[in-house]
């Protein structure tokens, strides 16, 4: 292990079995004597864990290591549904849904990626409703329901080793025990041990509760809906992210040395309890405008009012307010948070109340956004006196209330909460590797000489909003079988997005910029200067986001289908998707893990709205999805005996198949845009082409890469070379990196096609009884259906690139490689169901 840095190149994931890969990369012999390896060091490659494994692994005689981790899931539930006529003008139902799925997750999404530190998970769903339709007269009809949902969701990770047993000093280490995540390696490639507190150790209880009343009225030609209704939701949620800590090495050797590139550390009031109420009001008129044409009217009202904290636990930072610390620390340089800029909830309570922060609405935003109202219109016509023949077409809007997790971005942001990383200019050793913070019972607090970090919220934050629209042809090609093609399209508004608001400007000395703490001049552009010409001092430039609704999308497309429906023992439905979806930020996408994120970080100039448009990270082009279910016909020969009639009777095949194309592909560096401040925490910057062409990725593709990995090269700027990225304004000083040239999403994922199976033999019992069977082939084929390749060029092991031009001029090591899979393997269930 001496002679060796371990690099961990991904995970195939699936809901029965995780897989690791591991790439031990070989490197010249260290030299280091065994007196100057780190105790601490040396003690974390002895410990073995509970399975029998070390735990950090050793590699095979070819530098690999890989292994398997088995992940369990149990899912036990019940419903129930009643209905019941309680007389002969009002019907009741009520229905009620129960489930516990515990789980053990192997390897859990932003943790440790080899075996050791798994996490499980209790998740409970309850769900009960009751309905309640009463007949006013033959016109009129009343439908009320009511409704509650609740899910709970804990998930712990298990500590088999404790970092205060190995010697590694933590603050908090006797109330929260266990060994924090270390991470060995540079960029995406990084080997990781430990526990993550950002997705293990969390509670949280979801509950919402349900008011609607319909009205529906038939007059004539129109036949009018009405109606009202409230939901109201809670949450309550705790998280302890960075609590253990976080220490990343640059190197294996530097691990053994015990000398850490930095540690992140954290602390504070770690529960929200949040609460939101959804109001709406609709009418829709249906009318039956003559015998062929059909229009349908509506207008809908939403009013989403914007959660807030029942203790006035919520804060963010307003740049309309902001005031530098006018401190600086030994070096030189400002010091955070900011004096100025936080605001707080107005109903805080006096234990989090902080007298120099003003206190604004209890939602923290400027506005509940009153004006969202939704007309819709469509149309049905039938030219033909047969009826075989109809064109439909529709426009209308839609308000979407965002999730929560803009408020959550502030969980882990002052007052209420700090994250604290290492100065650069400090030295980070093993056994003592995390500085100080208050402990939790002094928050909230600003911990001066700590720079304002991840996330805030835009205070004018709106309701999202979709313009959606259609037209269509439907034609009965015969009896059972109908043809339908149509125009898709969607218009997305107000969408949520993070954007790095703290992106250092570029100096010349014709647009020099004046620091405001130190009040220097600064006329050059060099990485080490890069905070200081960021608009905002004591906030970090490159880990730092505002989350904002200023995203657009826009979706278009084409759809056709074939229905068959059930005749002469077989129905199918076949559809077929050509598509294009395009916006300037994606939220969730297979990439992103299982976080459910409507508010993702962009890559590229953030100050331009336009410089991350590009397909969405969702996007399939093509689509094909086939389903169908045959009754087998019976043979001649089974009917000649009761055996025959009971063996060969009744049978069923069904299944669906599925095709489409693969998932964009972003090429990313955490490396590149060190000229802005970014310091590769959160990746906003991208490569450039090195060979000029986006068909150069394409091309010439080395064996066992996906895509060529020298088509693309780190946008290094010498000393005294213009910044591509200022359009000829603005030099490099100092050699340093732009953000790149090449675009978002500019490349395809691997293809993804699947085929679900299932055998249903039915026997019957009596006339209206029969017992089914059911044998239930997922991924019949075990076909595997790869991941997107590691598109991350941090992944390129620093001494391949060239440090004057940025090409890859050595081996390219993962940067480009598929190491994951997106599918399940073969699953095969039966299933037994009595039906009466």
């Amino acid at each position: 292990l001496t002679s060796s840095v371990f690099v961990a190149t991904g995970l195939t994931n699936d809901r029965s079995q995780q897989t690791l890969l591991t790439t031990f990369m070989p490197r010249s012999p260290s030299g280091l004597p065994a007196t100057s390896i780190n105790p601490v060091a040396l003690a974390l490659l002895n410990v073995k864990l509970p399975n029998g494994q070390f735990l950090i692994p050793t590699p095979r005689a070819d530098g690999h290591y890989s292994g398997s981790a088995i992940s369990t899931y149990r899912e036990d539930q019940f419903n129930l549904n009643t209905d019941y006529r309680i007389n002969e003008k009002d019907w009741l139902a009520v229905k009620f849904f129960f489930s516990n799925a515990p789980q053990f997750f192997a390897l859990p999404g932003g943790g440790a990626n080899v075996p050791g530190f798994g996490a499980d998970r209790k998740q409970n769903n309850r769900l009960i409703s009751l309905q309640d339709i009463h007949t006013i007269s033959a016109r009129v009809i009343n439908e009320a329901r009511i409704g509650y949902s609740f899910i709970r969701q804990d998930t712990f990770g298990r500590n088999p080793v404790k970092d205060s047993d190995l010697g590694i000093k933590r603050a908090n280490a006797n109330v929260y025990p266990g060994l924090g995540l270390i991470r060995i390696g540079s960029g995406g490639n990084a080997v990781s041990i430990g526990n993550s507190g950002a997705n293990v150790d969390m509670q949280v209880n979801d509950s919402s509760t349900t008011l609607v009343d319909i009205l529906s009225i038939t007059r004539g030609q129109h036949s009018i809906r009405t109606g009202a209704a409230i939901i109201y939701y809670r949450t309550t949620l705790t998280a302890n992210n960075a609590r253990r800590g976080q220490i990343a090495f640059q190197s294996f050797n530097n691990f053994l040395l015990g000398t850490a590139n930095n540690s992140t550390y954290g602390d504070g009031i770690n529960t929200r309890i949040l609460r939101a109420t959804d109001y709406s009001l609709f009418l829709q008129d249906d009318w039956k405008f003559s015998r062929k044409l059909t229009i349908n009217l509506g207008l809908r009202y939403e009013l989403d009012l914007p959660p807030y904290e029942t203790r006035g636990a919520i804060s963010t930072f307003d740049p309309a307010l902001y005031k530098p610390r006018m401190d600086v620390d030994d070096t030189g340089k400002p010091v955070g948070p900011p004096a100025g800029g936080f605001v707080q909830a107005g109903n805080v309570i006096p234990q989090f109340d902080l007298p120099d922060v003003p206190n604004v609405g209890k939602r923290i935003l400027t506005s509940v956004d009153p004006n969202n109202f939704a007309p819709r219109v469509g149309f049905a016509y039938s030219p033909l006196d047969s009826g075989r023949l109809v064109v439909r077409g529709g426009y209308g809007i839609f308000y979407s209330r965002p999730s929560t997790i803009y408020i959550g971005f502030t969980f882990i942001s002052p007052p209420m909460y700090t994250i604290r990383r290492s100065p650069v200019s400090k030295t980070v050793r093993l056994e003592d590797p995390f500085f100080p913070l208050p402990s939790q019972d002094q928050f909230p607090t600003f911990v001066k000489s700590v720079a304002l970090a991840n996330g805030t919220f835009d205070r004018s934050l709106r309701t999202p909003y979709f313009q959606q629209y259609n037209a269509g042809v439907q034609y009965a090609l015969g009896k059972d079988l109908l043809l339908e093609v149509a125009y898709v399209g969607t218009r997305g508004l107000n969408l949520f997005r993070g954007i790095d608001i703290n992106q250092a400007l570029l100096a010349s000395p014709q647009h020099p910029i004046i620091n405001e703490v130190t009040r220097e001049v600064i006329t050059t552009n060099t990485p080490l200067n890069a905070t200081l010409r960021a608009p905002y001092q004591g906030v970090e430039a490159g880990a730092f986001f505002q989350i904002q609704s200023t995203a657009e999308s826009t979706y278009n497309s084409l759809q056709m289908s074939l229905t068959k429906r059930l005749s002469k023992g077989l129905q199918l439905l076949a559809s077929y998707t050509y598509a294009k979806s395009l916006d300037n930020a994606s939220g969730n996408s297979d990439s992103t893990g299982d976080l459910a994120a409507d508010t993702a970080a962009i890559g590229g100039n953030q100050l331009d709205s336009s410089a991350n448009r590009g397909v969405s990270d969702f996007d399939r082009t093509h689509r094909f999805v086939l389903s169908y279910l045959w009754d087998l016909p019976r043979p001649a020969f089974g009917l000649r005996s009761r055996a025959g009639r009971l063996l060969l009777s009744n049978w069923q095949v069904a299944g669906i198949i599925t095709a489409m194309s693969g998932l964009p592909i972003d090429i990313v560096d955490g490396g590149a845009g060190s000229l802005y401040g970014f310091s590769g925490i959160l990746t906003f910057a991208r490569p450039s082409w090195a060979l000029g062409a986006r068909s150069s990725a394409t091309s010439n593709i080395p064996s066992g890469y996906f895509f060529n990995p020298f088509a693309f090269g780190r946008p290094v700027v010498q000393a005294g070379k213009l910044i591509p990225s200022s359009n000829g304004t603005a030099r490099a000083d100092a050699t340093g990196t732009d953000i790149g040239n090449v675009g978002r999403n500019v490349l395809s994922g691997p293809r993804q096609a699947n085929v679900d199976f299932s055998v249903i033999k039915r026997l019957p019992l009596s006339e209206s009884k029969n017992l089914e069977f059911r044998a239930e082939f997922f991924n019949l084929f075990n076909h595997v259906n790869f991941a997107n390749p590691i598109s991350n060029f941090n992944a390129v092991p620093s001494s391949s690139i060239d440090p004057d031009t940025g090409k890859i001029i050595g081996n390219p090591g993962d940067f480009g490689r598929i190491i994951s899979t997106s599918n399940n393997p073969r699953l095969i269930q039966f299933a037994i169901k009595v039906n009466f």
